[in-house]
């Protein structure tokens, strides 16, 4: 899994990049469902907004289109599910077919995929701490890391902080090993709209985001720890 996901989901103290050295960077709302993929009746098509290059001007970051429609026996608006800030999943109704799409405002197919029969609850991530952490110098940053006592699934895509009114704020792509960082961010770029650090002392909860657009059981509830490093001017 290409890293952009955790970029996507990690950056920018300001809602504007930072003058002077920091490239411009534009977010944008795309099909991040690999073509071909098997979706079980309760998964779908995953879009979200990630990083890219070039001008912002004509880029759509919001991953929820409502004019976008699936095509199976019949051209139908799809059930849209927004998991986190710039995280959505389009729900698949294969009506008893093989195969559906997805297709965009200009009936241009934008993911293809197939019917899958999988089944089960997806156990949610084993936390064994999350940390946030705040520097400030030049280029303020903001992280949470999460300490896990076991690795991600297989096929886990994401991973998503609840905070304690059940409310998604953030989210990346998963990594390998037992460290994730559900949330990460500088001031010389933009998050996705609504996104949001964790608290402090507050409670809340993890879960994962599947390749097939199912999302697992939440984790444990964790009390986010804390820790902050003095103001560099440089």
């Amino acid at each position: 899994m290409h890293r952009f996901l955790l970029i996507a989901a990690a950056l920018a103290i300001a809602p504007k990049a930072a003058a002077g050295d920091c490239a411009s960077m534009p977010l944008e709302a795309n099909v991040v469902t690999k073509a071909g993929a098997e979706i079980p009746s309760d998964g779908g098509i995953v879009v979200a907004t990630t990083w890219t290059n070039g001008p912002r001007a004509g880029k759509n970051e919001d991953p929820v289109h409502s004019g976008w429609r699936l095509r199976g026996k019949k051209l139908m608006a799809p059930k849209i599910e927004v998991l986190a800030p710039g995280l959505a999943v389009y729900r698949v109704a294969f009506d008893g077919q093989a195969a559906a799409e997805l297709e965009d405002d200009d009936h241009k197919v934008v993911a293809s995929v197939t019917a899958s029969k999988a089944k089960g609850a997806i156990p949610g991530p084993k936390a064994k701490s999350l940390v946030f952490a705040a520097t400030m110098s030049r280029h303020s940053s903001q992280i949470a890391t999460a300490t896990l006592s076991a690795d991600p699934p297989a096929g886990a895509m994401a991973i998503v902080i609840v905070n304690a009114k059940g409310q998604a704020i953030s989210w990346s792509s998963v990594a390998a090993g037992r460290v994730q960082t559900p949330y990460a961010h500088n001031d010389c770029a933009m998050l996705p709209n609504g996104s949001s650090a964790p608290v402090v002392g507050e409670t809340v909860t993890m879960f994962w985001v599947m390749e097939d657009g199912r999302r697992s059981e939440p984790s444990k509830p964790i009390k986010v720890a804390g820790k902050f490093e003095k103001p560099n001017p440089y």
